[in-house]
Parts: C-alpha cells; structure tokens; sequence
C-alpha cells in the first residue's frame, strides 16, 4: 500500500467521523444533538490529509505544513483548479467562474485555515455561541466582515458550510487521483 494510500483512509476516516457528528436527520433529541466542534476539528483534520494526499500523489512537498490555505497554494496549478472547479459544483451548486467566485473561494479558504486549532480550543473564545464566524481571530474579523473595505460591496458573507463543500470537493479529487493510480 502507497503512502498516497494510507493518507488517503485516514483521510476519508476523519471525514467519516465529521460526517457522524452533523445535524441527524429528522428529529434532533438529546440523544442526538449534532457536535459542532467535533465536526469542525475533524473536517479541517481531513481537509489537511486530503490535501496532503493530493501532494503525495503529485510530489509537492508539504510535510511540516498545517494551515489549510498554506497547503492548498502548494500544490500544482492544476491541483488547485481542478479542486476549485470540484468546489463550484459541490452540493449541486453549479457556480459560474467568475473573479469574484474565486476571491470568494479565496476567502472561505482563508477563514477556515486554522479551523483545526480553533476549534481544537473552543473552550478559550466561546461564550454561548460555536460557530466559525464566532471563532475568528480578531484579524479575521476585521477582514472579512461584512462592512469591511477589503471586500466587494454587496458580497455574501463567510459561511461555516465551505468548510464541509471544502472537503468533499478534495475528498472526491483525491479520489479521481487514486483512480488513475489503479487504471495506469
């Protein structure tokens, strides 16, 4: 088994779990009340295996990296548009290409970057409220609020969902890739 092999289940295992600690179905009782934290943690965990996954098939070198956007820009040219373009059309969203998409991609990138120790620390910053607008770091907050001068008038804010959309877009490109590991 390759070492693009291995990353990749355990990649696809902290998926799985991030998976399991979503918003149930159906009714949510005590029982089952959805883990934010757990999820988040876990997402950017698979996210940073994904992509490291990724650079072992393509031999980028990304060994003592963590931060997810740091990662991401590593790889190849055609790595990143071909994760970019799996993210347009993530959930059936089906996004047009446009400067603003991709400064949106851009953006998301950079506010999920450090989601893993964020979350990880959960207890540090929340007060009654967990979620990803809630955790930025006061840079980020300044950045990308919504009356930010940095960014375009009228775009929608930072949402927790890319996070996930993130994911399942280096998920299913890792994916392809093992697929033409096996077919060559």
């Amino acid at each position: 088994m390759s070492m693009f092999d291995k990353i990749l289940i355990h990649a696809n295992d902290f998926f799985e779990i991030a998976r399991r600690c979503e918003f149930p179905e159906g009714e949510v009782t005590n029982d089952n009340l959805p883990l934010i934290v757990p999820e988040f943690v876990n997402l950017a965990f698979a996210c940073e295996l994904y992509i490291k996954s990724i650079s072992q098939f393509t031999n980028a070198n990304v060994k003592k990296i963590h931060r997810l956007d740091e990662l991401f820009y590593k790889l190849s040219a055609n790595d990143k548009e071909a994760v970019y373009s799996l993210w347009r059309i993530t959930n059936g969203n089906n996004v047009d290409d446009h400067y603003y998409v991709r400064q949106m991609f851009r953006n998301n990138l950079e506010t999920i970057t450090d989601v893993f120790t964020r979350f990880r620390y959960a207890h540090e910053w929340a007060t009654t409220t967990i979620s990803l607008e809630h955790s930025f770091t006061s840079e980020q907050f300044v950045k990308f609020s919504t009356l930010s001068a940095s960014r375009p008038f009228g775009s929608p804010p930072v949402y927790s969902g890319f996070l996930k959309q993130f994911a399942i877009s280096l998920k299913t490109y890792a994916e392809q890739l093992m697929g033409k590991q096996y077919n060559s």
